[in-house]
């Protein structure tokens, strides 16, 4: 252990340190504008991939001959606009899956569900969800929705599930799925979207949850391993495409592209006519230079049904 004194650096000292160490920056006045708007700490992560090994194969500060400044940036690029286009993703799978959530237990259990807590395993959980509403209930900023139950009802005091569960955030909805007790509930809910496996179905929704919280705080996708991996799967309904065995057992469910895989799964039920995979080919085209083996991309994966535009 030792003492950290390293010093503040300007956004010119900045710059020089990084040609120091083999990064060619032709406009450094260019350089120094992005690192004023996007920190030196964030873009050297987008550094790595341009970097030199030592003999044990670890990154040294030194970069490969060659590099530009224009391959850190434009990787960083393409990482946001990757975000994006997952978060719009993560949208309409949040908006269906709430819709099913809704649909299938207000009719098995009534319209006010949400507000009988025998249908839970964790109180904790149901108290949170509970508090979630009640709070969107009593905002200045309430939904018209809630407004008009608000002033035309007083029994039930909360409004219907179809009202109250659209206040819920898509963390609220996996945590619904997770402890409905009901086990035949949640297959039902994952069956809606092809999903056989009601075990497989919570833990893809735990890692869509993870990787929405990453895309709302503008963190980096490209090459994370995941710290909450999705399940792999190999049975799914037939008239599906998804991976064949051998696939699931080879590709890294840490990586983006099992993730990626998950989503068009999804796209499959919720949208079918879905852009998704042709805005993500669009940004890979725009992109050339970004290496996708970084994000667990296997060879000729663009040639798998799942993937096909």
């Amino acid at each position: 252990m030792m003492k950290y004194s390293k010093p503040a650096l300007t956004f010119a000292e900045q710059v020089a340190l990084i040609k120091s160490r083999g990064l060619q920056i032709p406009d450094e006045s260019r350089a120094i504008r992005h690192l004023s708007n996007i920190s030196y700490y964030r873009l050297s992560a987008y550094m790595l991939p341009f970097k030199k090994l030592d003999r044990d194969g670890n990154v040294t500060d030194i970069f490969e001959e060659g590099k530009t400044w224009d391959n850190v940036y434009n990787l960083y690029r393409f990482d946001r606009k990757l975000r994006l286009l997952i978060f719009d993703a993560i949208e309409r799978i949040e908006i269906g899956l709430r819709t099913q959530i809704i649909y299938q237990l207000s009719h098995k259990y009534g319209s006010h569900w949400q507000n009988n807590e025998r249908l839970f395993k964790d109180p904790l959980m149901f108290q949170e969800i509970q508090k979630h509403i009640e709070e969107q209930l009593t905002s200045k900023k309430k939904a018209d929705f809630i407004s008009h139950y608000l002033t035309k009802y007083d029994d039930p005091q909360t409004p219907p599930s179809w009202m109250s569960v659209e206040l819920l955030y898509i963390n609220h909805l996996s945590k619904i799925c997770q402890n409905l007790n009901a086990r035949n509930d949640v297959v039902n809910i994952a069956t809606s979207f092809g999903v056989t496996s009601d075990k497989t179905f919570k833990s893809w929704l735990h890692t869509i949850n993870y990787v929405r919280n990453i895309c709302a705080h503008h963190a980096r996708l490209w090459n994370i391993r995941f710290a909450i991996q999705p399940e792999k799967y190999k049975y799914l309904k037939p008239d599906k495409v998804w991976l064949s065995d051998v696939e699931v057992n080879t590709v890294q469910s840490s990586k983006m592209f099992y993730f990626l895989c998950i989503i068009l799964f999804f796209m499959q039920t919720i949208n079918p006519n879905s852009k998704f995979k042709k805005h993500l080919f669009d940004l890979f085209i725009k992109f050339p230079d970004v290496d996708v083996r970084y994000m667990g991309f296997p060879r000729n994966w663009e040639e798998h049904p799942l993937w096909k535009v």
